[in-house]
């Protein structure tokens, strides 16, 4: 049985925010990302996936979901470090994932997962804790109110266009007890431009014959990055949960002073030609980061 309160949680810091390299100077924010995922140099630590792992760790211990009565879903899950150290912490986690299939099946979500996730372990675990099943976000495989919290670290982005982000929001509020928590991360743009416009991408590729903006359509962009109100209105507005706490957009001017271009080949080339700070991201247009949303079922 569940020992989450039903009273609303005090949260000791914002968690509805985009990252932003300050953030990296809160202890604690260090001191998870060392437990999580262990071994790396100080400046390696300045990530935004390793901030997504810190933040989703925080947020589970301020609102008391960090024990053995705790069952977790993972969405989107590949084989990120925080699923083991999460085996450790809490009574039960499921990763769900398209194991082997679509375009991450040789990165993050590598089919071995399903056999042998102890393979990625970066540290002992405990195995029994951990399931890990192949699963399209769209339609997950439980029934209602399974689990205590849901959580979902950069995926739901590619998961298709706005139909298909709001029914997987809808399938994580579904599965979640009243009173649970969801954690979702996504990519957000930090400002407007307007190359980001769907439907100006959609005419450089018709002027362009293709050449430029292939894969642009009026229902979706070269890179699946979202404005501020997309995020609200698919995710937030789209699941049905209760937002914990006002977003913050504001980014200090640190975390652009090495802006990571993304090529269209995926190649990384940093401002400074420094690999880190790794958090704020541009191609065709503004640049992005990562955006948390701490949410509650009511």
């Amino acid at each position: 049985m569940s020992t989450l309160s039903a009273v609303a949680p005090r949260l000791r810091r914002q968690y509805v925010k985009l990252c932003d390299v300050p953030d990296f100077d809160d202890p604690l924010v260090r001191e998870r990302i060392r437990e999580i995922v262990p071994g790396l140099e100080a400046r390696e630590e300045l990530h935004r996936k390793f901030w997504e792992y810190a933040m989703l760790a925080l947020f589970l211990e301020d609102v008391g979901a960090l024990d053995e009565t705790i069952e977790v879903l993972s969405v989107g899950a590949g084989h990120e470090e925080v699923l083991f150290w999460l085996a450790n912490h809490v009574g039960r986690v499921v990763a769900t994932d398209i194991y082997g299939e679509g375009a991450f099946a040789g990165r993050e979500a590598e089919v071995t997962m399903l056999e042998n996730p102890a393979a990625f372990a970066p540290y002992p675990y405990r195995e029994d804790r951990l399931e890990v099943r192949q699963m399209n976000a769209l339609e997950l495989g439980f029934p209602d109110a399974s689990f205590d919290v849901v959580f979902s670290l950069n995926s739901i982005e590619h998961f298709g266009g706005r139909r298909e982000i709001v029914k997987s929001a809808r399938e994580m509020a579904r599965v979640l007890r009243a009173g649970g928590y969801a954690f979702v991360v996504t990519e957000c743009f930090v400002s407007r431009h307007p190359f980001n416009s769907r439907l100006f991408q959609t005419a450089i590729r018709a002027a362009t014959l293709g050449r430029l903006c292939r894969i642009a359509t009026p229902k979706r962009r070269i890179i699946d990055v979202m404005t501020r109100e997309e995020v609200l209105s698919r995710i937030v507005r789209g699941s049905g949960l209760e937002l914990l706490q006002p977003p913050d957009f504001a980014t200090s001017p640190e975390s652009a002073e090495n802006l990571v271009h993304f090529g269209g080949d995926g190649v990384l080339t940093s401002k400074t030609g420094e690999p880190w700070p790794h958090v704020q991201l541009e191609a065709y247009g503004a640049p992005w980061t990562s955006i948390a949303l701490a949410l509650r079922k009511p």
